[in-house]
């Protein structure tokens, strides 16, 4: 297939579905750059990353044929020499395991792994001028779905990663664990560069991450993605593990901090008020909803008008995935929801009414325009 073949598809739309998180701050040598609405970053461009026709169409092949997302977290931060010697310990099984360093080195020994914490500490002392609290180091995952890649190849596509991310840059320590349900590999980071940069990533540079992990795992024959969850059609925020994290600390203290009893309670306030309270994050998830699944459409429609099979196979497949996307509602209003539902049920059963069905629940908390598609297989 030719360029021209994909000059269809509705270039746009789609870049903007895909469009990755803004505000971040990408360390430089000497400084930081920041990053804007999607910017590719050393252009400061306020568009997203360009990408052709051809490189547009494998993307949307692999989103919709659900090729597996790549996962790239900050795992933690480490104070000081003691408590980096003890991560190393931690990733490196306490020398049962094969640490790398960015100069090439394998190392078991644990001496060796707590002279090197030494020296990042070191070199971040020396370069605290201001005695502020910091870091001395930052730890990583990164890994792919259980099943769907083999260790070695991870841990190959993690360590050229590494190298076009931060070498020469920053130090860094890279260890393959295979002892869960799916291997993953630690990747930690030292904060301070040897020429002056700090190393302080943002929500921006992670997506980056992903993308240059999956383009990795790519080269190597992994069918690997790495899209926001919006351009995946989820609204619903991630419950992020510091919010765990508290609700563990604050058990059986008096305070407890119990998310779904929150949510519960948040849900049936707006079940049964009156005059419910609509926040804006919440129409603002509707739209960005509706504006994705208008451009995978208009995809559909563009390929689907060209006679080919192959076109014709593909908008079939984006029209399905349209049709599973979820509903664009956040957990408290898809909770509502159901409790809408059921006080509706229990009513009619109640007093021998017969049931509508619950058509105004759907108008009020659904998206609007999710119907079902029959697909040809």
């Amino acid at each position: 297939m030719n360029e021209d073949d994909d000059g269809v598809l509705p270039l746009p739309s789609l870049m903007e579905a895909w469009r990755p998180p803004t505000g971040g701050k990408r360390s430089l040598r000497g400084g930081t750059l920041r990053i804007r609405s999607g910017g590719k970053g050393r252009g400061g461009s306020n568009a997203a990353p360009a990408l052709s026709a051809a490189e547009a169409r494998a993307k949307l092949e692999r989103i919709v044929r659900k090729a597996p997302e790549v996962m790239v977290k900050i795992s933690g931060k480490q104070r000081g020499a003691r408590h980096l010697a003890e991560h190393f310990g931690y990733i490196s099984r306490h020398g049962k395991l094969e640490v790398r360093s960015s100069e090439g080195e394998i190392i078991t020994a644990e001496k060796r792994l707590k002279a090197i914490a030494a020296d990042w500490d070191m070199l971040d002392e020396a370069m605290n001028h201001h005695g502020k609290d910091r870091p001395t180091s930052m730890a990583m995952v990164l890994s792919m779905p259980g099943g769907t890649t083999d260790a070695a190849t991870i841990h190959d596509a993690v360590q050229a990663f590494a190298r076009v991310e931060f070498e020469g840059q920053f130090s860094y320590m890279v260890a393959l664990h295979t002892d869960t349900a799916h291997p993953h590999v630690h990747l930690t980071v030292a904060t301070q560069g040897a020429d002056g940069a700090r190393f302080n990533p943002r929500k921006a540079d992670l997506h980056h991450w992903r993308e240059s992990f999956a383009h990795e795992l790519r080269q190597r024959g992994i069918a690997a993605e790495a899209t926001p969850r919006r351009a995946r059609g989820h609204v619903q925020r991630r419950v992020r593990s510091s919010a765990h994290h508290l609700e563990a600390r604050t058990a059986g203290q008096g305070r407890d901090l119990d998310l779904n009893r929150l949510i519960e309670e948040r849900a049936q306030a707006f079940a049964r008020s009156q005059n419910p309270d609509r926040r804006v994050e919440d129409v603002l998830a509707l739209g960005r909803q509706k504006q994705i699944r208008g451009a995978y459409a208009d995809a559909a429609a563009a390929l689907a008008a060209t006679g080919k099979d192959e076109d014709r196979a593909l908008a079939e497949d984006i029209a399905g995935f349209v049709a599973d996307m979820p509903s664009a509602v956040s957990r408290r209003l898809e909770r509502a929801r159901e409790i809408m539902i059921a006080d509706r049920t229990a009513a009619a059963n109640g007093y021998g009414r017969e049931q509508s069905g619950d058509a105004a629940s759907r108008q009020d908390l659904d998206t609007g325009d999710r119907k079902p598609r029959d697909r040809e297989r």
